[in-house]
């Protein structure tokens, strides 16, 4: 067995690895997720070894042990967790994601495992499947809106789809309407993946959105859920992300983001501002998400109560 995976090419790894965690990841008893830390609790912790973000100084221009990205820069083994994606898997024009075991739902396909298109050299990182949208994904069927009967009737908005594997997997489970969205040079991936895995579905729909932009018409709130995944890498865009959360947004909204973390200094003021928008804020613990990314500062964030300004 040792002997095969070593003459297997990087890519046939990588979907072999996602395989066998695919397995065990449905094996897992669905069981609901805690919420128990604050962003103070959080932010009193110390990163984890393999969460924070990548520092240069670890290229290397030894081949011995250092796998390459597509740019041909090679990185440390453990690269994927810090950076928060296995560029091995990313550099691929397809991606196989797990969606996990589906209720029986009229009129939507128990599709348990998509094939997605990815564009990394096109789309740059909007064009990939990163770790946060897997942990996402695998957490829908455990979280309070899908845990009574095993779906959700309501609304959801996604924020930046990239791939669109969360969206889609959010109809799948039942979800009554889903807009995915994403900047207008982003959105013609999730829109083939879309049509690719589940064809013209009713209730599914991507939609170009610009985070601080006026909401067009078809977008307008409010929308019962609201989910993002790893959106929070780029400080320049977090205050527009923030005035886009407050206006899809009501009392009654709950605002699910699939958080890495990285650099407190520039998402710890972000979460302050997320507590000031809405009255309750809180996170995960590190072990609620898969052990294989456990341990590499992946958290979900569940903000409720949006607040009247």
């Amino acid at each position: 067995y040792l002997d095969q995976m070593a003459a297997l090419a990087d890519d046939k790894k990588a979907q072999l690895r996602e395989w066998f965690a695919s397995a065990r990841r449905r094996s897992l008893p669905v069981v609901p997720v805690p919420f128990g830390l604050t962003a103070a609790d959080l932010f009193a912790r110390p990163a984890s070894k393999s969460g924070g973000a990548f520092d240069p100084a670890w290229k290397s221009t030894s081949a011995s042990g250092y796998p390459k990205n597509y740019c041909g820069i090679r990185y440390p083994k453990n690269y994927q967790y810090r950076l928060g994606v296995d560029f091995t898997a990313a550099r691929e024009p397809f991606v196989l994601a797990d969606v996990g075991v589906l209720p029986e739902i009229h009129g939507r396909p128990r599709k348990q495992t998509l094939r997605l298109a990815q564009q990394m050299t096109e789309g740059g990182i909007a064009g990939v499947l990163w770790n946060a949208g897997r942990a996402l994904t695998f957490m829908l069927p455990r979280l309070p809106e899908w845990r009574e009967e095993g779906r959700f009737a309501g609304k959801v908005l996604e924020l930046g789809t990239g791939t669109g594997l969360v969206g889609t997997a959010c109809w799948l489970r039942g979800a009554r309407e889903v807009a995915m969205t994403d900047l207008p040079a982003a959105i013609e991936l999730a829109r083939a993946n879309v049509a690719a895995n589940v064809g013209a579905a009713a209730g599914l729909r991507v939609e170009p959105l610009a985070w601080g932009a006026p909401l067009p018409a078809a977008l307008a709130g409010p929308w019962d859920v609201v989910v993002a995944a790893d959106c929070l890498y780029d400080v320049a865009a977090l205050p527009a992300l923030l005035r886009t959360l407050g206006e899809v947004s009501d009392a009654r909204t709950v605002v699910y983001l699939a958080y890495k973390r990285r650099v407190d200094a520039r998402e710890a003021p972000f979460f302050a501002d997320l507590e000031n928008l809405f009255d309750r804020v809180a996170f995960t613990a590190p072990e609620a998400v898969p052990a294989e990314w456990r341990g590499t500062g992946l958290h979900l964030c569940r903000a409720t109560g949006r607040r009247q300004t």
